[in-house]
């Protein structure tokens, strides 16, 4: 029992430390700006940089624990995390800091997966539903402290900081794997499905890139339109390619489950409605208000905070109000957050608070329950597939929430004439007027899933 809880403790700290990466570099951007002199729209590349490469490797990179050993790739998944760290922290410049988040992204790449699907595996299935609560509470908790945790370090310390921490929770968490992880374990007899990984990146590339400059190239431009081709054709391929190969990237026996597929789609939603805030929120703070990186930090803590909690309880009360309920609760709460944060005032602090407030409510309760919905009643290969599913999904989230809200801000910001304190706000609060409707619209999907009864038939 000793041996599984600290096992489970040292896939917490792997979880922890993939999800704290992907939210605590947005707090610290202005500050990165500056230490290594570059543009806010080139800057975004170490945010893109991060999760295209986590989305493009996930898969066929988890796979690999199936061949060779769990053990081994997650060994070799924190010391690349480490060492991915450490240069990023080192950097003074920006392609050593874009090659730091690469090495440490491929780290990434197996961690969360891998992390899931054996915290999972190793306990019973009457015990799954905790075990998933505890890593939806560290995955959700992870990302929403980590924009006041990065304000902390970035105010107190130096932006570097808050890649260097990384260093010894990785070291810790390789000694807890080693005491605690069987040194003999089964393996199977896979290939890797490199084709289907090349295909994606080659689509994922191509959609961040264009959404990322389209509105400086513009909608018709050639560049435009080739990179919008190369992603559709890439999705089509890809699809007839995993119909047909023996090994595929992505299992596509996953989506005939309907509530895996759904969940997939409400998990992209909450992670780019999500992400949508915090990338932006923070460099709003610095910028336009003139607060410094704790004060931000500060602001942020109540959301952070209820995200940590709501991941949690989202993951234990499922079975008790059921997954449809609980998903329409956390989509209403992110359409009442973007709502308030069109209408408050911006020069207004407690405002902000109480949208943030709302938005760590409706992606809590979402994050920790989609994990539960996504496991399903997979084992084995399907269980581990499905986990890299949904990470891979998560982290398409976030990389169309980076582009798309970055996008937006700062052809706002192009198209200001005047730069006093309320034209500033407006450009930046404005962005989030615009998916309203979206998100009233995208309340019927919660009528997808089960409901409590059936659920719990099931």
């Amino acid at each position: 029992m000793l041996k599984k809880i600290l096992l489970t403790f040292a896939m917490c700290l792997g979880i922890f430390l993939v999800m704290l990466d992907t939210t605590i570099m947005n707090i610290a951007l202005p500050a990165i700006k500056d230490g290594i002199s570059v543009s806010t729209d080139k800057l975004s590349w170490a945010l893109n940089a991060y999760t295209i490469v986590f989305a493009t490797f996930t898969i066929p990179l988890s796979r690999l624990a199936d061949i060779y050993g769990r053990k081994k790739l997650l060994v070799i998944a924190f010391i690349l995390f480490g060492l991915g760290s450490l240069l990023s922290g080192l950097s003074n410049g920006f392609y050593q800091l874009i090659a730091g988040r690469i090495i440490a992204s491929l780290g990434a790449s197996i961690l969360l997966p891998v992390g899931n699907a054996l915290g999972i595996s190793t306990w019973s299935v009457e015990d799954r539903f905790k075990v998933v609560a505890a890593l939806g509470l560290t995955q959700g908790g992870a990302a929403a402290i980590g924009p006041t945790l990065g304000g902390i370090i970035t105010d107190n310390l130096s932006w570097n900081w808050i890649f260097l921490i990384n260093i010894p929770i990785a070291l810790i968490a390789i000694i807890l794997l080693t005491m605690s992880y069987a040194s003999a374990e089964e393996v199977l007899n896979r290939k890797i499905d490199w084709l289907g990984s090349l295909i994606s990146m080659m689509g994922l590339f191509a959609t961040a890139l264009g959404l990322i400059k389209y509105r400086e190239w513009g909608v018709s431009d050639a560049k435009t339109l080739i990179c919008l081709a190369v992603a559709i054709v890439s999705v089509v391929i890809f699809i007839g390619v995993e119909k047909h190969i023996n090994y595929p990237m992505i299992d596509l026996a996953l989506f005939k489950k309907k509530v895996f597929t759904v969940s997939s789609l409400i998990a992209f939603i909450a992670q780019f409605f999500y992400i949508g805030v915090i990338v932006i929120l923070p460099t709003f703070f610095t910028l336009v208000q003139g607060k410094n990186e704790l004060d931000a930090a500060l602001i942020l803590l109540p959301m952070s905070i209820t995200v940590f909690l709501f991941g949690g309880l989202g993951s234990l009360v499922i079975n008790k109000l059921g997954p449809r309920l609980l998903v329409f609760i956390g989509l209403l709460s992110i359409l009442v957050s973007y709502y308030l944060l069109t209408n408050c005032d911006s020069g207004k602090v407690s405002a902000i608070i109480l949208s943030t407030f709302i938005l760590g409510i409706g992606f809590g309760i979402i994050a920790g329950p989609i994990n539960v919905l996504a496991a399903s009643d997979f084992s084995g290969g399907m269980l581990t597939a499905s986990q890299s599913v949904i990470s891979v999904i998560r982290q398409i989230g976030s990389v169309f929430g980076v582009s798309v809200f970055m996008s937006m801000m700062t052809s706002n910001l192009k198209n200001l004439s005047i730069h006093d304190f309320s034209h500033l706000s407006n450009a930046y609060l404005s962005i989030y007027k615009p998916w309203l409707l979206p998100l009233l619209l995208l309340l019927m999907l919660t009528f997808l899933f089960p409901k409590k009864e059936n659920y719990l038939e099931n």
